[in-house]
């Protein structure tokens, strides 16, 4: 591994306790789906719209806006910010009594995470070397799964122990506290090019929208985003629906199994890339393209399962394959433009992950968990199942709705084909479009 100096260390440190607060408040709703989709009587669709659409939406189209800004001021100032917006959100979360409320403070949460990755992307391409860029981003990005974990040990606990409610505003507090050791404690790196000036954004656009490789990364990662965020959301309610754990149980399985899985894959997967990619850049298709090549049975066979714990040993090994190279993704995207096209190339690619991943991809699960339980259950799934607020379902609305989700969880993993095809469409141009970046140093290979 690169030498880092002290200061680089505490950057590392800091933007990955940040973002470990930026998925616990994103990925709570999942370890409380299940309490207030009973508590509301919602089905899961509407499940998935709060859970997904409600944040995506804003969260997408928020960002471009604030990575144009990113290309002009300070941005440590604006994740700051935007940390203490996301922190507020989750606890007003809280206090919400209906579910209209309940999607408004979702949306909070979106436009304030909207103002995390494009900058934060951006000041590590100024402030390291590119051979080095990988393995920084796995790094921060640990903080997304050990924020799965502790949201989903700490947020299963408090909520099963003192409610849904107490959830949210216990793991909203800390982002408040980090938000401030940002602004004191970290400087803004110095920007390359720093002379020059922020391109228009339509210029953005055509550049990378005439990048093949940009495109298919970034509709590849969306596909893995897909089934990734889908599992995220509903890993919890299949576990308590299909073999009746409870909601402290349940939180533990997905952090050891889902969130344990993202952090070693990511950081692996950062640490190959930059050991055997730099001088072969069709790996950084060909290696996402093999790692969800992998994933895609192994996915399949976990959902399948009846024990539980197969179904454990099999997602762990899944997760880890889907997710070892999207770190890796997100920081060759920075090579594909100039150094001033940065945060909004990053903002872009998050855009197309984010709303179609989780925004599309949550919706079309609710929806296809819904269809197929009412295919189950018979008529009236509706009245029978949904419209008993706040009670324990009956036996057999408990079996339509867990086989529901688990045959849509199967179509889920599809999308995974579509994955595989643009990462390799992105291979076969890649090593060819960094050489026009970056100049005829770097011959395709």
């Amino acid at each position: 591994m690169k030498r880092f100096s002290a200061r680089d260390w505490w950057f590392i440190l800091l933007l990955g306790a940040i973002y470990m607060a930026n998925f616990i408040d994103r990925m709570i709703i999942s370890v409380v789906g299940e309490p207030i989709r009973r508590e509301f009587g919602l089905s899961d669709l509407q499940l998935g719209v709060m859970g997904g659409v409600a944040f995506s939406l804003f969260y997408g189209s928020i960002g471009i806006p604030i990575a144009r800004l990113a290309e002009r001021v300070n941005r440590i100032g604006i994740v700051a910010v935007a940390t203490a917006l996301w922190s507020a959100m989750t606890i007003l979360s809280g206090a919400a009594i209906s579910y209209p409320q309940l999607l408004l403070a979702r949306m909070g949460v979106g436009i304030g995470e909207a103002g995390y990755t494009p900058p934060v992307v951006s000041m590590i391409a100024d402030r390291f070397d590119a051979n080095a860029r990988a393995t920084v981003f796995s790094l921060i990005a640990v903080g997304v799964s050990v924020g799965g974990a502790v949201g989903a040990v700490g947020g299963g606990w408090v909520a099963q122990n003192h409610g849904w409610r107490a959830a949210f505003l216990v793991m909203g507090g800390p982002g408040l506290v980090l938000a401030a050791l940002l602004w004191l404690t970290i400087r803004e790196p110095l920007r390359r090019n720093a002379g020059d000036t922020a391109p228009p954004l339509g210029q953005v656009l055509r550049l990378v929208g005439r990048s093949r490789s940009f495109v298919s990364f970034t509709v590849g990662s969306g596909m893995v985003a897909l089934v990734g965020f889908g599992l995220n959301l509903f890993l919890i309610p299949l576990l308590i629906r299909r073999f009746h754990f409870d909601l402290k149980s349940a939180a533990l399985t997905f952090a050891l199994t889902f969130s344990m899985a993202t952090a070693l894959g990511g950081v692996v997967g950062g640490m190959l890339a930059d050991r055997f990619v730099t001088d072969h850049h069709r790996r950084y298709g060909l290696l996402p393209m093999g790692g969800a090549g992998l994933a895609m049975p192994l996915y399949m066979a976990a959902i399948y399962q009846d024990d539980w714990r197969i179904l454990a040993g099999l997602l762990f090994a899944a997760t880890f394959s889907l997710y070892a190279f999207l770190p890796t993704i997100m920081t060759v995207t920075q090579r594909l433009v100039e150094p001033r096209m940065r945060a909004t190339a990053s903002a872009i690619h998050a855009f197309g992950q984010t709303v179609f991943g989780l925004g599309l991809g949550s919706a079309f699960l609710g929806a296809m968990s819904d269809w197929l339980a009412r295919r189950i259950y018979g008529a009236g799934y509706a009245q029978a199942c949904l419209a008993a607020k706040g009670k324990v379902p009956s036996a057999s609305c408990g079996v339509a709705s867990g086989t529901g989700l688990q045959q849509a969880l199967l179509l889920l993993g599809l999308f995974l084909l579509a994955a595989i095809a643009c990462y390799w469409i992105a291979a076969r141009s890649i090593a060819g479009e960094i050489a026009a970046i970056e100049g005829p140093g770097d011959a395709p290979r």
